[in-house]
C-alpha cells in the first residue's frame, strides 16, 4: 500500500513558477512560491496575494500548519504521537493529537469503503518489504505469516469523542503515507483560505489541491506523467479549480527480483505487491480522499476502481494498466469533464501558469 522501494520517493512532481512575479495584467495580484521539505517529501506552495509581504505572510502561516501536523504524523520524529502509538501497540487506548485523530478516522473510513485496499495498520508489512527489498529478494511465506496477523484495520480503535486511539495487538505499526501527505495538503489549504488567499497551487510530493485559478485563467494545468515514457506528460491535460488531484503506481518506484517486476504497493489484504497497475490519478473534492482513494484504487484493480469512484459523487478517476507489452486506459464516466481543451491557453501566454506536471 505504501509507496515504498527503489527510486525516487515521489509519484507526482510539481513544476514550481518562478519565485514572485505579477499577473497578466501588469498591475494585479503578485504571484509567490515557497518550497520546504516537511514529512520527509518537499512541499511547494504558490500563492496569488496582494503584495509579496501578503504572499509570505500566506505561505508561512500554511507551512506553520503544517508543522503541527508533522509533530503529530511524522514516523520519522520519535517524540511524535504516531510514534509513542506505535510503541505502545497493544496497550490501553492513548490520547493523541487531534490532526491524528482526524487522519485516522478518515483512513479507518476509506478502509472500511474499499474492504481494506487502503490500510494504514499496514506498517510491519510496509517494514518487512523494505528489509526485502534492499536484499533484493522476497519475503519468504514464513516471513509473511509472522506479520500478516499485525495487519488489519478493524485492529485500529478511534474513539474521537475522547481523543484517543488504540492498536489492539502488540507489534502493530501505524504508517499514514497512503493519506498524511493529502491531509497536510488540505491543512495548508484551509491556513491559506483562513488568511484571504484566494488562489494558490499545494503540493506535497505529487498530492496537489487547486485553489481557485490564476488572474485570467480558468484554473489550474496540471499535466498527468506518462507511464510508459516517464519523462513525458499524457496528452490529455487537466484544468483544475478547488480540486485536488495525486496520482499512484509504480512507473518509478518498483524493483525487478529474477526477471519479474514488483511494484512499490503492497495490497494489506495479501501482504503481495500490487501488479500490472501503472497510474492511478483520483481527482477529489480534498486532498485526503484523493490520496487514500489513489492507493485503494490501485489495490482494487481497474475494473474495480472505476465501480469504485462511479459510485462516489465528486470524485473521479484514470487508471493506466499493463496488458503485456501496451497500456491500457480505464476512467469513471465524469473524469473526462477535468480534461483541458485544446483552446486552453498554453505556458507560453503571459501571464499563464506552466502545466504541473504529475
Amino acid at each position: 500500500m505504501r509507496r515504498i522501494g527503489v527510486g525516487a520517493a515521489l509519484v507526482l512532481v510539481a513544476l514550481a513558477p518562478a519565485a514572485c512575479r505579477r499577473g497578466g495584467g501588469g498591475g494585479g495580484p503578485v504571484r509567490v512560491s515557497e518550497t520546504r521539505t516537511p514529512m520527509g517529501t518537499y512541499m511547494a506552495i504558490t500563492v496569488y496575494a496582494a503584495d509579496e509581504a501578503a504572499g509570505r505572510r500566506a505561505i508561512d502561516a500554511a507551512f506553520a500548519r503544517v508543522e503541527q501536523v508533522e509533530a503529530a504524523l511524522s514516523t520519522y520524529r520519535r517524540d511524535s504521537d504516531i510514534s509513542r502509538l506505535n510503541r505502545g501497540a497493544g496497550g490501553p487506548p492513548m490520547a493523541v493529537d487531534g490532526h491524528l485523530v482526524a487522519v485516522l478516522r478518515r483512513a479507518a473510513a476509506a478502509s472500511a469503503e474499499t474492504d481494506g485496499a487502503l490500510d494504514v495498520t499496514v506498517g510491519p508489512l510496509v517494514r518487512l518489504y523494505a528489509r526485502c527489498w534492499r536484499r533484493r529478494r522476497l519475503p519468504t511465506e514464513a516471513e509473511l505469516a509472522e506479520v500478516r496477523p499485525l495487519v488489519g484495520y478493524r485492529g485500529l480503535e478511534v474513539d474521537p469523542a475522547a481523543g484517543t486511539v488504540r492498536l489492539a495487538r502488540a507489534k502493530m505499526r501505524l504508517d499514514v503515507a497512503a493519506i498524511g501527505k493529502g491531509y497536510i495538503v488540505d491543512q495548508a489549504v484551509a491556513a491559506l483560505r483562513a488568511v484571504g488567499i484566494a488562489a494558490a497551487l499545494v503540493d506535497a510530493g505529487g498530492d496537489i489541491y487547486a485553489l481557485g485559478a490564476p488572474p485570467n485563467r480558468q484554473g489550474w494545468l496540471i499535466g498527468v506523467r506518462d507511464p510508459g515514457k516517464p519523462r513525458a506528460i499524457l496528452i490529455q491535460r487537466l484544468l483544475l479549480t478547488n480540486t485536488a488531484v495525486a496520482t499512484s503506481g509504480d512507473y518509478e518506484q518498483f524493483i525487478v527480483i529474477h526477471g519479474r517486476r514488483y511494484s512499490h504497493i503492497l495490497d494489506p489484504r495479501t501482504g503481495r505487491p500490487v501488479e500490472s497497475m501503472s497510474s492511478v490519478t483520483v481527482l477529489a473534492r480534498d486532498a485526503t480522499t484523493a490520496d487514500a482513494y489513489a492507493t485503494a484504487a490501485s489495490v482494487l484493480g481497474p475494473k474495480a476502481a472505476v465501480a469504485f469512484a462511479d459510485k462516489r459523487p465528486g470524485v473521479e478517476l484514470m487508471v493506466l494498466h499493463r496488458q503485456g507489452d501496451t497500456l491500457a486506459r480505464a476512467a469513471s464516466s465524469g473524469f473526462a469533464r477535468y480534461q483541458a481543451t485544446a483552446d486552453t491557453p498554453a505556458s507560453s501566454t503571459p501571464g499563464a501558469e506552466g502545466p504541473v506536471e504529475h
